[in-house]
Protein backbone atom coordinates (compact mmCIF):
# COMPACT_ATOMS: atom_id res chain seq x y z
CA UNK A 1 0.00 0.00 0.00
CA UNK A 2 1.65 3.19 -0.77
CA UNK A 3 0.98 6.74 -0.30
CA UNK A 4 -0.34 7.62 -2.99
CA UNK A 5 -3.48 5.60 -2.13
CA UNK A 6 -3.55 7.16 0.96
CA UNK A 7 -3.47 10.80 -0.58
CA UNK A 8 -5.99 9.72 -3.50
CA UNK A 9 -8.56 8.51 -0.63
CA UNK A 10 -9.14 12.03 -0.56
CA UNK A 11 -10.56 12.80 -3.23
CA UNK A 12 -12.95 9.59 -3.11
CA UNK A 13 -16.66 10.00 -3.04
CA UNK A 14 -17.65 8.17 -0.39
CA UNK A 15 -21.54 7.38 0.05
CA UNK A 16 -22.91 6.13 3.49
CA UNK A 17 -25.62 4.30 2.83
CA UNK A 18 -27.31 4.06 7.16
CA UNK A 19 -30.12 5.06 9.45
CA UNK A 20 -29.81 8.62 10.77
CA UNK A 21 -28.69 7.57 14.25
CA UNK A 22 -25.68 9.40 16.03
CA UNK A 23 -23.52 6.65 15.04
CA UNK A 24 -24.55 6.97 10.95
CA UNK A 25 -23.31 10.84 11.53
CA UNK A 26 -20.15 10.01 13.21
CA UNK A 27 -19.36 7.61 10.24
CA UNK A 28 -20.02 10.57 8.27
CA UNK A 29 -18.10 13.58 9.98
CA UNK A 30 -15.13 11.08 10.78
CA UNK A 31 -14.99 10.38 7.11
CA UNK A 32 -14.83 13.75 5.96
CA UNK A 33 -12.35 14.30 8.14
CA UNK A 34 -10.32 11.97 6.53
CA UNK A 35 -11.06 14.49 3.71
CA UNK A 36 -13.20 12.40 1.67
CA UNK A 37 -16.16 13.85 -0.16
CA UNK A 38 -19.13 12.29 1.83
CA UNK A 39 -23.00 11.89 1.35
CA UNK A 40 -25.65 9.90 3.16
CA UNK A 41 -28.87 8.26 2.42
CA UNK A 42 -30.96 6.44 4.21
CA UNK A 43 -33.53 4.62 3.52
CA UNK A 44 -31.57 2.63 0.78
CA UNK A 45 -31.67 4.09 -2.74
CA UNK A 46 -32.78 1.85 -5.71
CA UNK A 47 -29.26 2.80 -7.23
CA UNK A 48 -26.33 4.74 -6.71
CA UNK A 49 -25.70 7.93 -7.03
CA UNK A 50 -23.47 8.73 -10.47
CA UNK A 51 -19.49 8.68 -10.00
CA UNK A 52 -19.75 6.92 -6.34
CA UNK A 53 -16.03 5.31 -5.78
CA UNK A 54 -16.77 3.87 -2.29
CA UNK A 55 -20.07 2.38 -0.17
CA UNK A 56 -20.25 1.99 3.23
CA UNK A 57 -23.36 -0.23 3.70
CA UNK A 58 -25.54 -1.22 6.83
CA UNK A 59 -26.86 -4.55 6.64
CA UNK A 60 -30.14 -3.74 7.99
CA UNK A 61 -32.46 -7.16 8.00
CA UNK A 62 -35.50 -5.20 7.59
CA UNK A 63 -34.12 -3.32 4.53
CA UNK A 64 -32.66 -6.51 2.98
CA UNK A 65 -35.09 -6.33 -0.09
CA UNK A 66 -33.65 -2.85 -0.78
CA UNK A 67 -30.45 -3.83 -0.08
CA UNK A 68 -30.56 -6.89 -2.67
CA UNK A 69 -32.28 -4.66 -5.59
CA UNK A 70 -29.30 -1.44 -5.06
CA UNK A 71 -26.94 -4.44 -5.08
CA UNK A 72 -28.21 -5.76 -8.42
CA UNK A 73 -28.51 -2.48 -9.87
CA UNK A 74 -24.87 -1.71 -9.40
CA UNK A 75 -22.43 -0.54 -12.63
CA UNK A 76 -19.21 -2.56 -13.76
CA UNK A 77 -17.06 -2.41 -12.27
CA UNK A 78 -19.00 -1.89 -9.05
CA UNK A 79 -17.77 0.63 -6.72
CA UNK A 80 -15.56 -0.49 -3.67
CA UNK A 81 -17.57 -1.92 -0.82
CA UNK A 82 -17.45 -1.48 2.46
CA UNK A 83 -20.21 -3.49 4.85
CA UNK A 84 -21.48 -2.17 8.38
CA UNK A 85 -22.74 -5.11 10.79
CA UNK A 86 -23.46 -5.20 14.21
CA UNK A 87 -23.81 -9.20 14.56
CA UNK A 88 -22.98 -11.93 12.95
CA UNK A 89 -25.72 -14.71 11.61
CA UNK A 90 -26.23 -16.71 8.11
CA UNK A 91 -28.65 -14.15 6.93
CA UNK A 92 -26.00 -11.03 7.48
CA UNK A 93 -22.88 -13.59 6.38
CA UNK A 94 -24.76 -14.19 3.39
CA UNK A 95 -25.96 -10.98 1.87
CA UNK A 96 -22.23 -9.59 3.16
CA UNK A 97 -20.79 -12.23 0.56
CA UNK A 98 -23.47 -11.15 -1.96
CA UNK A 99 -22.38 -7.62 -1.86
CA UNK A 100 -18.67 -8.20 -2.64
CA UNK A 101 -18.06 -5.94 0.37
CA UNK A 102 -13.75 -6.12 0.53
CA UNK A 103 -13.98 -4.67 3.97
CA UNK A 104 -16.12 -4.90 7.57
CA UNK A 105 -16.85 -2.08 9.68
CA UNK A 106 -18.18 -3.55 12.80
CA UNK A 107 -20.71 -1.78 15.10
CA UNK A 108 -20.40 0.10 17.75
CA UNK A 109 -18.54 2.47 15.00
CA UNK A 110 -15.60 3.49 16.22
CA UNK A 111 -12.91 6.03 14.60
CA UNK A 112 -9.81 3.25 15.26
CA UNK A 113 -9.55 1.13 12.24
CA UNK A 114 -12.07 3.17 9.81
CA UNK A 115 -9.08 4.48 7.85
CA UNK A 116 -7.31 1.39 7.51
CA UNK A 117 -10.74 -0.57 6.27
CA UNK A 118 -11.11 1.93 3.65
CA UNK A 119 -7.48 1.90 2.80
CA UNK A 120 -7.25 -1.44 2.34
CA UNK A 121 -10.91 -2.11 1.00
CA UNK A 122 -9.66 0.65 -1.95
CA UNK A 123 -6.25 -1.13 -2.61
CA UNK A 124 -7.81 -4.37 -2.90
CA UNK A 125 -10.30 -2.99 -5.28
CA UNK A 126 -7.42 -1.38 -7.45
CA UNK A 127 -5.99 -4.74 -7.66
CA UNK A 128 -8.85 -6.48 -8.43
CA UNK A 129 -9.50 -3.43 -11.49
CA UNK A 130 -6.06 -4.40 -13.05
CA UNK A 131 -5.90 -8.19 -12.68
CA UNK A 132 -9.53 -7.70 -14.44
CA UNK A 133 -7.82 -5.87 -17.02
CA UNK A 134 -4.74 -8.04 -17.56
CA UNK A 135 -7.38 -10.61 -17.80
CA UNK A 136 -8.96 -9.43 -21.06
CA UNK A 137 -5.76 -7.79 -22.75
CA UNK A 138 -4.86 -11.97 -22.19
CA UNK A 139 -7.82 -13.12 -23.60
CA UNK A 140 -7.76 -10.63 -26.43
CA UNK A 141 -4.19 -11.71 -27.12
CA UNK A 142 -4.92 -15.50 -27.02
CA UNK A 143 -7.73 -14.42 -29.38
CA UNK A 144 -5.57 -12.74 -31.70
CA UNK A 145 -2.89 -15.41 -31.67
CA UNK A 146 -5.94 -17.98 -32.42
CA UNK A 147 -6.86 -15.75 -35.60
CA UNK A 148 -3.93 -15.01 -36.61
CA UNK A 149 -3.04 -18.98 -36.62
CA UNK A 150 -6.27 -19.65 -38.97
CA UNK A 151 -5.74 -17.62 -41.09
CA UNK A 152 -1.73 -18.41 -41.26
CA UNK A 153 -3.15 -21.57 -42.19
CA UNK A 154 -5.83 -20.69 -44.38
CA UNK A 155 -2.81 -19.39 -46.74
CA UNK A 156 -0.50 -22.10 -46.67
CA UNK A 157 -3.63 -24.45 -47.62
CA UNK A 158 -4.39 -22.35 -50.60
CA UNK A 159 -0.73 -21.13 -51.63
CA UNK A 160 1.27 -23.99 -50.32
CA UNK A 161 3.35 -21.61 -48.73
CA UNK A 162 5.27 -22.03 -45.95
CA UNK A 163 3.75 -20.94 -42.27
CA UNK A 164 6.60 -18.53 -42.39
CA UNK A 165 6.06 -17.24 -45.49
CA UNK A 166 1.69 -16.99 -44.49
CA UNK A 167 3.19 -14.90 -41.89
CA UNK A 168 5.35 -12.45 -43.70
CA UNK A 169 2.69 -12.15 -46.54
CA UNK A 170 0.26 -10.94 -43.84
CA UNK A 171 2.43 -8.97 -42.34
CA UNK A 172 3.58 -6.81 -45.62
CA UNK A 173 -0.42 -6.40 -46.11
CA UNK A 174 -0.80 -5.20 -42.67
CA UNK A 175 1.85 -2.53 -43.21
CA UNK A 176 1.24 -1.63 -46.57
CA UNK A 177 -2.16 -1.00 -45.48
CA UNK A 178 -1.43 0.37 -42.25
CA UNK A 179 -3.69 -1.76 -40.27
CA UNK A 180 -3.03 -4.34 -37.35
CA UNK A 181 -1.98 -7.77 -38.73
CA UNK A 182 -5.05 -8.93 -37.51
CA UNK A 183 -7.48 -6.95 -39.21
CA UNK A 184 -5.31 -8.60 -42.46
CA UNK A 185 -6.41 -12.06 -40.82
CA UNK A 186 -9.64 -10.99 -40.19
CA UNK A 187 -10.31 -10.40 -43.33
CA UNK A 188 -8.41 -13.58 -44.78
CA UNK A 189 -10.67 -15.99 -42.52
CA UNK A 190 -14.13 -14.11 -43.49
CA UNK A 191 -13.11 -14.69 -47.27
CA UNK A 192 -12.21 -17.96 -46.69
CA UNK A 193 -15.97 -18.40 -44.84
CA UNK A 194 -17.43 -16.55 -47.78
CA UNK A 195 -15.82 -18.44 -50.68
CA UNK A 196 -16.27 -22.01 -48.45
CA UNK A 197 -18.80 -24.13 -50.11
CA UNK A 198 -22.52 -23.92 -48.48
CA UNK A 199 -23.42 -27.57 -47.11
CA UNK A 200 -26.92 -28.45 -47.58
CA UNK A 201 -28.64 -31.13 -45.90
CA UNK A 202 -31.10 -33.39 -47.47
Amino acid sequence: MSFALLRDLRDLKVLVIHPRTSEGDFLVDHLRRIGCTVSCLWPVPPELPHGTDVVFLAMEDEARPEIERLLKSFPNPAPTMLAIVGYENPSTLQIVLESGALAIVERPIKPFGLLTNLAIARNLWLERQKLVKEARKYKRKVLGDQKLARAKAILMANRGTSENEAYREMREQAMARRVPIDEIANSIINAEQLLRPSQKHD
